[in-house]
């Protein structure tokens, strides 16, 4: 059943930035109500509406309003992208949660416009942070995610569906360090954190990356760096520079 909820965030928040709102659409009742729970004591997080399918999440979108629409996958099998292309149209930023294998069409999935996937048995610390994340505009992929997406890519690639090429990269050390934490699966704040960066920095080595090698956003970038370290595939080139 739908179910809005008043925009009451956690106490404690400070600043003039507005907590970010967020949906959960999950057909599991016990799942919602552990997600709203984990949330809604965080500070800067405000849960404004659940709901048990996209047919209930839709109406709420125009009402509650919400930033970020944190969805299950498991049991939608084929139907996922069109169910996410749906949610997408909105505007909203939508971050999917389940098991690794629970999308077989992950890439499509991720074509049809999902800012995000972490696995079902993500830290409650690490989900806060991805959510914070997708409301940021970034893309946030688990590094057991990115494994599996690699995995599908090859495959499109050797069916003549992905014709992307993965040449020597020109980058710099700093750059492809960055690089390396995205396809970890980092977010911009964690990779400022650990390389004792800005994230206007981060953000703005991401940019660079990107562009140098012809790519169109993090995923691909994430792609990118298994594949060069991969046996067999090559390695990256680098150059001096910070």
């Amino acid at each position: 059943m739908a179910e809005p909820h008043d925009a009451v965030s956690a106490p404690g928040v400070s600043g003039a930035d507005p907590p970010v709102r967020v949906l959960i659409c999950d057909d599991h009742e016990v799942l919602r109500h552990g997600l709203r729970a984990v949330l809604r004591r965080i500070p800067g997080l405000c849960v404004v509406a659940e709901a048990a399918c996209v047919g209930e999440a839709l109406p709420l979108v125009a009402t509650a309003r919400p930033d970020v629409i944190l969805m299950g996958v498991d049991g939608h099998g084929p139907v996922l992208p069109d169910l996410v292309r749906e949610m997408t149209g909105t505007g909203t930023r939508v971050l999917l949660l389940g098991e690794v294998g629970a999308a077989s069409n992950l890439l499509e999935v991720l074509r049809a416009g999902a800012r995000g996937y972490v696995h079902a048995a993500v830290s409650s610390q690490r989900l806060i942070e991805c959510v914070r994340a997708v409301a940021r505009g970034e893309t946030v992929l688990d590094a057991s995610v990115t494994g599996e997406l690699l995995h599908r890519l090859d495959a499109a690639a050797r069916s003549g569906d992905d014709g992307q090429p993965w040449g020597r990269s020109p980058l710099t050390a700093r750059q492809q360090a960055v690089a390396e934490l995205v396809a970890q699966g980092l977010t911009n704040a964690e990779i400022a954190e650990r390389l004792q960066l800005s994230r206007a920095t981060v953000k703005g080595h991401i940019t660079v990356a990107l562009r140098r090698l012809g790519l169109r956003d993090r995923t691909q970038l994430a792609i990118h760096v298994h594949r060069s370290t991969r046996p067999g595939l090559g390695g990256e080139g680098s150059s001096a520079g910070c």
